[in-house]
């Protein structure tokens, strides 16, 4: 590309709102297109199409859009054709951009056999407003559809797949070989696309048949052995000879290329429909990984194992490096992952490092530079033999795939990586072992690495033996670290990620890096010794940043996995007077989600102190569910209502065996786990005659908020699990549904006022000493007001984590008034408001809401929190809809009422009147935009123009950022915000009005500094 080409391409591009720091033009030799190491290559290679690429626009360091010049097309039209499809084979752009004078036109990027007219992007920027195309782009990821895209990494993980099954099923080659046999001929195409096999005397179409028979088979695979080394992807002795022929044509499809090297305008899952010559490594690694766990359900389960997407080792790797280089050059780094898996974070952390050492030195490292990083600065442990196979065969290519110069080929010869790069945590034929988490890891490996990254597996209940060994290390480890009075930090259900973090406490330098991902239980749980783990965990280590992944569970951000993750970043030493973490909790959004990607917003994170971890269990939660206006609250109802149901039941009607007397979960069916007695009648259970007779409330029965218990049937079960007290079931009782209906916005009770029974869907609060049914009905009011179900929200560690159900302990922890402290005069609205419910009267459940906060003593503002916090963060479809949804001008004109009504009460004290005034709305714009201006005087109502979108959109795109503020003068501000209803609710105009008083007092007093 031509300097005068070049500058204009710029040009175009900045005038659809591109942030210069994002662009990337490929004529520029520099680290940051490590990434594009096989695009650059074949560009360099001389291939035509290719060369028309002219960059890449970034989104949070992950590409969105190549970039093409319209004057290099030409008028063929399936040029743009196979340069979609090559593109493809990346995997990771969703989008490729045609860059004309004054154009820029989006296509989509993939595998089929479209023509260009039938993959173009109606983008929807209005004319005049093309400054938001690229904004838009990044945040609302138009015409992007899951169900009709075809992923790379899935076509590779299904061809690699059926070879390695067809291998191990119909031709009888056990595991560790068929994924040798694969490997080998994988890595053999791999060098045969990218034309490296002139060595071996082969041309492209010769590559296809060098594993076609037994003979052919074996010399490719010597050759492999002598130019690279002796244990690559070892075979056991004589498998050439004893291969079916059916092996070899496995082994032969893997090596055949389409003719010619052209790619097909048709499109087939077939392994002749692939290039290896622009398929990056990390694209085979996630896909060996996938496959380990796919294909090995039992085992996965076992150790618990997730495979990780590329986009977030990517991000773990160059948080944890940018945090190194605070302290060292980042280019020095020793980098381990102690659960390596099949090397999806080495492969990434190599990148990193060649190109921070690039960047340090000032040329790209060379064959030999490139071999001494991966000698001295990569390890990996794993326990699983296939998995360090694939580890060991990503490392190789990816050593080619980084080397500018990769030819004579015989010059890329490696030194063993088993047992220096590579470590195997077990013995062969061990089929459990402790790993890394045991003895099994020798001194030399303390306080030896800058970096521990990875993702460690999340088994619980794993009863490994010698687990009590893994234990005693970990005390060990902490006793070191905490004050004497602190005890043995428990390890909940044997998980297996907590026990890496404490190992990697010793395996880090101190100051040194940990960031692993792992299952947010960590952050969330509350019961099965979980607050004390935490809280050691947390005094332990300073961690510094966590990403909060529970909302992007089950979509496409880390496919097929339920379990919520999170990701934590430390410093290697024990927090400091003051210390604190950061927060960041990625919000659902579709469009990004379904693009696999999340919008990490640092800039607006929550820092959370690490002595409230310590202080305030619930913290994370609090602040995931809810915001600083929240916890103001929670805090007000505990101050005020020192007491919880639980407590307060059982200071009412005692205990016995250990428990509360009547109250308790329903009874239990008969399931398969049902114990036969020893001391019973044979059978499984236990007999349930001694509640016949009694009526049973069922959820259909609940309709009312006073059963009709004539209307109830009779319980007829003949055996049930386990016997319940049989007082639990008598009257006056309040029931509480253990899963709130989505469509009331409610914790769903019932009161029957002479008892029944109930199952396990149920939980009971039976009160027979409270004959006239006060009792019931206040509790039955309360527990469904807005107030409780908010506690919920915001302390369980359940409820909108893992499951969408109330477990009886959540309820039992709920602060509420006891009966005792109410007045006669409230005492008597609970007939009354109970009535109104009862008889369906229209906003009798807003009355409930008004007098709870009134008993709770909690402000109407207060409330206002409350109900912000239940509509925008309720853990169902229509309240996460609705958090979404683009925010209608009402509720930004209320949000800026709010706002100027908070600052105003500033802005008398200093003599001004406050505006705030929402812009001209932007219609392609993701955000959203206020002006406030403090004036002298009265105020004076402007009218508002476009704020400077330009220079808006390219601070706010490149942070990723929900709001954005920049001064206009010394007493105007701009303040953008994403245009998502939950931004924009009368909770968060108070928090505004806070943060503008904190930052922006100079402002608010029309001065140049406060």
């Amino acid at each position: 590309m031509t300097g005068f080409v070049k500058s204009d391409f710029v040009e175009v591009l900045r005038q659809f709102g591109a942030d210069d720091a994002a662009l990337h033009l490929l004529d520029n030799d520099e680290p940051a297109l490590l990434p594009y190491a096989t695009l650059l290559s074949a560009r360099n290679g001389g291939d035509e199409d290719l060369k028309a690429v002219g960059g890449i626009y970034e989104w949070q360091g992950t590409p969105l859009v190549f970039l093409v010049a319209a004057d290099q097309l030409g008028e063929d039209e399936t040029r743009l054709q196979r340069i979609r499809r090559v593109l493809a084979m990346r995997g990771d752009a969703p989008y490729l951009g045609v860059v004309g004078h004054g154009r820029l036109d989006i296509y989509h990027i993939g595998l089929d056999d479209c023509r260009p007219a039938e993959v173009r992007v109606d983008v929807g920027v209005p004319a005049g407003q093309e400054i938001a195309t690229l904004a838009h782009l990044a945040n609302v990821r138009p015409g992007l559809s899951a169900s009709n895209r075809q992923w790379i990494s899935q076509v590779v993980l299904k061809l690699l797949g059926g070879s390695i099954d067809t291998l191990k099923t119909t031709c009888g080659v056990d595991d560790d070989d068929a994924i040798s046999l694969v490997g080998r001929a994988l890595f053999t195409r791999f060098l045969g696309d990218r034309h490296l096999l002139g060595s071996l005397g082969v041309d492209s179409r010769a590559v296809a048949e060098l594993f076609d028979d037994a003979a052919r088979a074996a010399k490719t695979s010597d050759w492999l052995d002598t130019t690279f080394n002796g244990d690559f992807l070892p075979t056991s002795h004589g498998i050439w000879e004893r291969l079916p022929q059916e092996a070899f044509k496995v082994l032969g499809d893997i090596l055949r290329r389409a003719p010619g090297g052209q790619l097909r305008l048709g499109w087939e899952e077939r392994w002749d429909n692939l290039d290896f010559a622009h398929i990056p490594v990390g694209v085979l690694s996630q896909a060996y990984e996938h496959y380990l766990h796919k294909h090995a359900p039992d085992r996965q389960r076992r150790e618990g194992g997730f495979y990780t997407p590329r986009p977030i080792a990517d991000l773990m790797v160059r948080g944890g490096l940018n945090a190194v280089a605070r302290t060292k050059p980042a280019h020095t780094a020793c980098i381990l992952d102690p659960a390596a898996g099949a090397g999806v974070f080495l492969i990434t952390a190599f990148r990193q490092l060649v190109a921070e050492n690039w960047r340090a030195s000032g040329h790209r490292p060379d064959t030999l530079e490139l071999r001494r990083i991966l000698y001295d600065q990569i390890t990996g442990f794993d326990i699983n033999e296939a998995a360090l196979r694939f580890a060991a065969l990503g490392l190789y290519l990816m050593s080619i795939e980084l080397d500018a110069h990769p030819e004579p080929v015989r010059k890329l010869k490696f030194e063993n990586l088993r047992g220096r790069v590579l470590l195997k945590m077990s013995e062969d034929g061990q089929e459990r072992s402790l790993g890394s988490l045991g003895p099994a890891v020798g001194d030399e490996h303390i306080g030896r690495y800058d970096l521990v990254v990875g993702n460690p597996p999340w088994a619980t209940s794993t009863r490994l033996p010698g687990w009590g060994e893994a234990q005693a290390i970990i005390h060990r480890i902490a006793a070191e670290r905490l004050s004497a009075d602190y005890p043995p930090p428990p390890i909940p259900n044997e998980v297996l990620d907590l026990p890496f973090v404490w190992r990697a406490m010793e395996w880090a330098k101190p100051l040194g890096q940990i960031a692993f991902a792992l299952h947010a239980r960590l952050l969330f749980q509350q019961g099965d010794g979980m607050q004390s783990a935490r809280r050691a965990l947390f005094a332990a280590l300073d961690v510094t940043g966590v990403i909060n992944g529970v909302e992007l569970r089950q979509t496409r951000v880390w496919p097929e996995i339920a379990a919520p993750f999170c990701i934590l970043y430390a410093r290697n030493q024990v927090p400091s007077q003051g210390a604190g973490c950061r927060l960041v909790s990625p919000r659902l959004e579709g469009p990004l989600n379904q693009a696999g990607v999340m919008r990490i917003d640092a800039t607006n994170a929550e820092l959370i102190a690490t002595q409230e971890i310590i202080e305030t269990p619930e913290i994370f939660k609090l602040l995931f569910k809810g915001t600083r206006a929240d916890i103001q609250v929670y805090e007000r109802l505990r101050a005020h209502v020192p007491e919880r149901l639980g407590e307060y039941w059982r200071r009412l009607f005692g205990v016995d065996a250990g428990r509360a007397r009547f109250t308790g979960n329903g009874y239990q069916k008969l399931r398969n786990s049902s114990r036969i007695r020893k001391h019973g009648d044979g059978l499984p259970g236990v007999p349930a005659d001694y509640l016949h007779g009694r009526r049973e409330i069922t959820l259909a029965s609940m309709a009312n908020i006073l059963v009709d218990e004539e209307a109830l049937p009779f319980f007829s079960e003949a055996r049930i699990h386990d016997r319940r007290a049989e007082t639990l079931f008598d009257g006056p009782l309040v029931v509480v549904q253990e899963a709130p209906p989505a469509s009331l916005g409610r914790i769903r009770t019932a009161v029957v006022q002479g008892g029944a029974v109930f199952n396990t869907s149920l939980h009971g609060y039976s009160s027979p000493a409270h004959d006239d049914g006060l009792l019931v009905r206040y509790l039955s009011l309360v527990i469904s007001s807005k107030i409780a179900l908010w506690q919920v929200l915001i302390t369980s560690g359940k409820f909108g984590f893992e499951r969408d159900t109330v477990e009886k302990a959540t309820i039992d922890r709920l602060f509420i008034p006891t009966l005792e402290s109410l007045s006669d005069h409230d005492r008597n609205e609970v007939f009354r408001l109970f009535q109104l419910v009862q008889d369906g009267k229209q906003d009798a459940w807003d009355e409930v809401d008004h007098w709870c906060a009134r008993i709770f003593q909690l402000r109407e503002r207060d409330l206002q929190v409350v109900k912000d916090t239940l509509q925008f963060n309720l853990p169902f479809a229509e309240n996460r809809r609705l958090a979404q949804s683009p925010v209608k001008d009402e509720a930004v004109n209320q949000f800026c009422k709010v706002l100027a009504a908070e600052l105003s009460l500033w802005g008398r004290r200093l003599g001004r009147s406050i505006e705030a005034i929402p812009t001209a709305k932007l219609d392609a714009s993701p955000w959203r935009g206020i002006r406030i201006t403090s004036n002298a005087g009265e105020a004076k109502r402007r009218v508002v123009q476009h704020m400077d979108w330009a220079k808006f959109l390219r601070l706010a795109d490149h942070f990723a950022a929900t709001e954005v503020t920049f001064k206009e003068s010394d007493d105007c501000l701009w303040l953008g915000r994403l245009g998502q209803a939950r931004y924009w609710s009368e909770t968060q105009a108070r928090l505004v009005a806070q943060n503008l008083v904190w930052k922006h007092m100079d402002m608010l007093k029309g001065r140049a500094s406060a």
